[in-house]
């Protein structure tokens, strides 16, 4: 069974609420967004890799230093699957700020590579890593 225009959706909408979720430092909806034994790598942004909770409990303390986020995921590409399971790339791109007198303003961007499994919710993550190319003063 192959992936259906459905699934697309179903899919490029995980990855809407993925980039809202971290925006917004929703945590639950964040977490909604992957499956029960997902698995997270963000060393690459001075992060964790290990379970969705461990890269929770990691966000929920780093994201705090921002009191203004912008998240967005676009270029999303469907690069194999087998109809349970899907393998995608995507481009990312994060505003932040960093309150105080004078407001730091950074700036990141890279790409993810997931691994999407079909669950009895819908479509989740199953597995991300996140290569990020650069942080900048925005």
């Amino acid at each position: 069974m192959a992936i259906t225009a459905e699934d697309r959706i179903e899919i490029s909408d995980v990855m809407s609420r993925y980039a809202w979720a971290m925006a917004d430092k929703d945590w639950s909806a964040w977490r909604a967004t992957l499956t029960a034994d997902a698995t997270v790598d963000y060393t690459t942004a001075g992060g964790v890799a290990g379970t969705a909770d461990e890269a929770r409990a990691w966000l929920e303390e780093t994201m705090a230093t921002f009191d203004i986020t912008s998240s967005l995921v676009g270029d999303v590409v469907l690069e194999s699957d087998d109809g349970n399971t899907a393998t995608l790339r995507s481009l990312y791109r994060m505003i932040m700020r960093i309150p105080g007198d004078t407001p730091t303003y950074l700036e990141a961007s890279g790409w993810y590579r997931d691994r999407f499994e079909r669950t009895d919710e819908g479509w989740r993550i199953a597995n991300r890593f996140e290569q990020m190319l650069y942080l900048r003063p925005a």
